[in-house]
């Protein structure tokens, strides 16, 4: 039987994935295979045991066709650069850790491969797992800075462009992370492996001729042995809390235990009943649950379905563009109000969450199996890997275009409770202390700022207005505007935009712009003009919209205030914070290292910190 959301025996034709089994070993015995943890469109993940340095890593097996193989190439040299490039920059440790690449030959095929540093979940479960009340505001806030800490990483000292800022693409470290894996391995689900027949592919027919015959002859009896995902399971909602209640008591000085026992008793009643699946790397989860958007109250029509676009990135084979639809100028009926979309609940967030520009990436399966026990490796000598890979002490961090020691946040980073120095007022401002550290990843569609490897970015729900009407002129302040529709995301567990087409009426790029207009206003003329798509999107003599004619304004304000009950000074000071990142003039958006020290990203963790308690891990 033919296992549940595990890849298809197909793909492991020519040209596909490479066979793997358990204590299988690659780079001569250096990596041992330990569980497989996943697996995407071009490449399977297993957590391996590095014998050299005695730690856990993450191994992602490329597929060995020449298309996989020479993008897995381009994505090792953009991590490369990116690992070398001022490692002891205050956004180096919000970037995941390229730890290893090498080519692995088998009788058949080589395949490249890529070890990383092993991660936690990523902001996508985060929000499905909060989608009931969204993540706590304290806890977006902290995410954010984080975010935009590892974004100026990339910009200004990498000059890179992320391209795919999702919440897929953001994870959450693990702390302690090899004391983690040692106990989640003692304890671990029995690896259950199917042993399928491997089909011939369908998309290389084989020839009716008698010379091809064999060859299907002999594929028909091939098979496959397919292990079941088994990501890293969720750490103690405990460790989390035991970080936030020591800094709490060693930086005010004061008796928190009451405080502590409340937050704790709050944080096992929102665990009980919640099995957490992890992810690493970066890699999109490959199912998702029922949410909805904001752009369901503004648009007309929404229409669960992915927005496949062509991307020649490092993760994945190109795919068809979007099929722009070559609809007669209508002006469809967009007649329902804003406060009517209030009563309006989507139960159905798109099947399968769009990719960078619709390109398949490499989503890893959340299946659980059942449990067995496996020899548990050795307490390594060394530090742990979040340790080693993060900033040196004594680095400076940038704020409000100062510096300040990070050294304190150094421990906090890597998982580490105790903390050294700091003040009560630096544990306010949020300076200092992260509940979680945040880590941006899946870099494999990161481009130089004006030498663009490909003009068709971003997954469609984060895609900014210039990337829409297809200007090349775009740079790091498309990250940015996704980053915005990110944190809108986390707020209320709804995407910001969720753009549909409706036939030949108009296309989700027409459907999208209308809702950025009823959102943020009008599109300047030179943002809107100038796009390989501007002609067909708007007219060319009023400059509105071609194909909706009918829109209802309903700014942001006023959408957090009536569709989401924020209190109006919390929407106000949301609003400041957000319409800078969502500036329709790309020119006049602000930076990531500008937003970086903005007013709305201050906590007051003495304050708010139990607010984290209700966060379902």
């Amino acid at each position: 039987m033919a296992p549940r959301d595990e890849e298809s025996a197909v793909e492991y034709n020519a040209g596909g994935y490479l066979q793997v089994h358990l204590q299988d070993t690659f780079k001569n015995g250096r990596y041992t295979v330990v569980r497989k943890l996943g697996w995407g469109h071009f490449s399977t993940v297993w957590l391996v045991r590095d014998e050299d340095k005695h730690r856990h890593s993450a191994l992602k097996v490329v597929k060995s066709a020449g298309r996989y193989t020479e993008t897995a190439r381009d994505e090792i040299k953009l991590l490369q650069q990116i690992s070398d490039t001022s490692p002891s920059h205050p956004g180096r440790a919000h970037i995941v850790s390229f730890l290893d690449s090498f080519a692995h030959s088998s009788p058949l095929h080589t395949h490249i491969c890529i070890i990383f540093e092993p991660l936690g979940e990523n902001l996508l479960s985060l929000i499905e797992k909060n989608r009931r009340k969204g993540v706590p505001r304290c806890l977006v806030r902290s995410i954010t800075r984080q975010v935009l800490l590892g974004l100026q990483y990339l910009h200004e000292e990498c000059d890179l462009v992320h391209t795919d800022i999702k919440p897929e693409n953001i994870m959450m470290s693990i702390p302690n992370v090899e004391s983690h894996i040692r106990t989640e391995l003692s304890s671990s689900p029995r690896p259950i492996a199917h042993k399928l027949p491997i089909p011939p592919n369908p998309r290389t027919r084989t020839s009716k001729s008698s010379a091809a015959a064999p060859s299907a002859s002999r594929a028909r009896h091939r098979s496959v042995h397919i292990t079941e995902s088994q990501p890293l399971a969720s750490p103690s909602s405990h460790a989390f809390l035991s970080a936030h209640m020591n800094v709490l008591s060693s930086t005010t000085g004061t008796s928190s235990t009451t405080t502590s026992s409340s937050f704790a008793d709050s944080l096992d009643e929102d665990m009980a009943g919640n099995s957490v699946d992890m992810m690493i790397m970066g890699e999109s989860s490959k199912t998702t649950t029922p949410a909805t958007s904001l752009g369901s109250g503004m648009s007309k029509l929404r229409i669960s379905s992915s927005d496949q676009q062509q991307s020649p990135t490092p993760a994945a084979a190109p795919l068809a563009s979007d099929q722009r639809s070559g609809a007669h100028e209508v002006a469809p009926s967009r007649d329902r109000s804003p406060v009517e979309g209030l009563q309006v609940h989507v139960e159905a967030r798109s099947a399968s969450r769009t990719t960078n520009s619709g390109s398949e990436k490499d989503p890893l399966s959340p299946t659980i199996s059942p449990p067995h026990s496996v020899t548990v490796p050795a307490a390594p000598s060394g530090p742990s890997l979040l340790t080693q890979t993060a900033p040196p002490k004594g680095t400076a961090d940038v704020i409000n275009g100062k510096t300040s020691p990070a050294s304190s946040s150094t421990s906090t980073l890597t998982g580490d409770s105790s903390i050294s120095s700091g003040s009560s007022d630096e544990l306010r401002r949020g300076e200092m202390f992260h509940p979680i550290c945040i880590k941006i990843a899946d870099l494999g569609n990161a481009t130089p700022s004006r030498k663009h490897y490909t003009e068709e970015i971003q997954t469609r729900q984060y895609r900014s207005p210039e990337a829409i009407v297809g200007r090349s002129d775009w740079g790091c302040e498309v990250d940015v505007w996704s980053l915005a529709c990110v944190v809108f995301e986390l707020l209320t567990a709804e995407y910001l935009f969720e753009p549909q087409s409706q036939g030949a009426l108009f296309s989700k790029d027409d459907d999208h712009l209308a809702q950025i207009i009823e959102l943020l206003g009008p599109i300047p003329p030179h943002v809107k003009n100038g796009g390989r798509y501007s002609r067909e999107l708007f007219d060319h003599y009023t400059g509105d919209l071609r194909y909706i004619k009918h829109l209802k304004p309903w700014p942001l304000r006023r959408v957090m205030v009536e569709k989401y009950l924020f209190e109006e000074k919390e929407a106000e000071g949301l609003c400041k914070f957000l319409e800078k990142m969502l500036c329709l003039d790309p020119k006049k958006r602000a930076s990531a290292a500008e937003m970086v020290g903005h007013e709305w990203l201050e906590v007051d963790w003495e304050r708010e910190g139990e607010e984290v308690a209700r966060v379902v891990w």
